[in-house]
């Protein structure tokens, strides 16, 4: 019996959704197509991937926000639109899956429904009541989120509770070359004094003026940024790093006294890997997304949130704190084993599978 088909969506913004891509395709179980915008990034698929290269969803001509009339997000006009979804109609075709899981567009969840494809959309945090979400939860034929039921806002659950579900995250596998890179931090990146390591996302919304204020106030604590900020002005004081993107930032955190995290679902879900002390504090997202997803995570776990960089923060009193929680709420709230991970994606296709395709 030939293993399950699956074409998977995933999204360009980020790294995240790539990722996600990865841990289906190391499960085994599934023959995995992934569809993404541009060349495949080398570090987040393997070789062995079987990758559709999309053209892009904007040109050079056309950089505006088209207006949608609230029924979809993004839908320009254009022969690159027309180039982009013939692509993946074509790849489709040619792959045949059983099962399209969209990480995430209602426009390509939408397009694959009217395509004649089994959907599964990818539920996220945030406000996602408007129009276009709802019209996208409505056809899907499953929804799925990378975290457990347990997080899920009560009203998602009374409306689409019967078509959602839960994968969380396999509990990730610590990499040789991390655990070198360690020994190099004891002796080059990391002293004596506590040290904080943060860790943003690709698309930051941190300004330096903050993390300069936030280190200044902290003079007994070391700072090392990992990945971008924006320069809003500033020198940076003695005990401030920044490094920019890292490529073994689980090395970096698994040494910090506290680790300070955005919300996004992969920087999360980094932080929670390292079992260090953390403290999340959300960066500005479509949908609220990195807000709703920290108050999730706080209210679940109980675990240290601050609303924003630039609120009034007593830096010293909530280093300490978070320095003296528990390590290890983040990943007893996230993460599941392989074996089970592997089970839930099972699950979730062969409903899908099993269920009759309806026009």
């Amino acid at each position: 019996m030939s293993a399950p088909r699956i074409s998977y969506y995933a999204h360009h913004m980020g790294s995240g959704h790539l990722r996600h891509a990865r841990r289906i395709l190391d499960s085994g179980l599934f023959e995995l197509q992934v569809a993404s915008t541009g060349e495949r990034n080398e570090n987040l698929l393997p070789a062995r991937a079987n990758y559709v290269s999309l053209p892009p969803d904007v040109s050079a001509s056309s950089m505006a926000q088209p207006v949608t009339g609230g029924y979809l997000h993004y839908a320009p006009a254009g022969t690159h639109i027309v180039e982009r979804f013939a692509t993946l109609n074509q790849a489709w075709q040619w792959f045949g899956p059983d099962v399209v899981m969209v990480d995430v567009s209602v426009e390509v969840a939408l397009f694959a429904k009217l395509s004649g494809y089994r959907v599964a959309l990818r539920r996220m945090p945030g406000t996602r009541t408007d129009p276009a979400h709802a019209l996208a939860y409505d056809i899907a034929d499953a929804l799925f989120a990378y975290y457990p039921e347990q997080l899920e806002d009560p009203l998602h659950l009374q409306k689409y509770g019967h078509k959602s579900h839960y994968l969380a995250v396999p509990e990730p596998q610590l990499k040789a070359a991390a655990q070198e890179t360690t020994s190099t931090l004891l002796t080059s990146g990391f002293s004596q004094r506590p040290t904080v390591v943060v860790q943003t996302s690709l698309g930051a919304s941190i300004g330096q003026a903050a993390i300069i204020r936030a280190a200044r106030a902290t003079p007994q604590w070391t700072w090392h940024v990992l990945g971008s900020v924006h320069d809003d002005g500033g020198q940076l004081p003695e005990n401030l790093q920044l490094h920019a993107v890292v490529p073994d930032p689980e090395a970096w955190m698994a040494k910090a006294t506290v680790v300070i995290t955005s919300a996004g679902h992969n920087a999360v879900v980094a932080a929670a890997a390292s079992g260090r002390p953390a403290l999340i504090i959300a960066e500005q997202r479509p949908f609220n997304e990195q807000h709703c997803f920290a108050q999730m995570l706080h209210q679940a776990t109980g675990c240290m949130v601050e609303d924003s960089w630039d609120s009034p923060v007593d830096w010293n009193a909530t280093l300490e704190r978070t320095a003296v929680s528990d390590g290890s709420l983040l990943s007893t709230a996230l993460f599941i084993t392989q074996a089970e991970f592997a089970s839930r994606l099972e699950r979730l296709t062969a409903q899908l599978m099993g269920s009759e395709q309806r026009c």
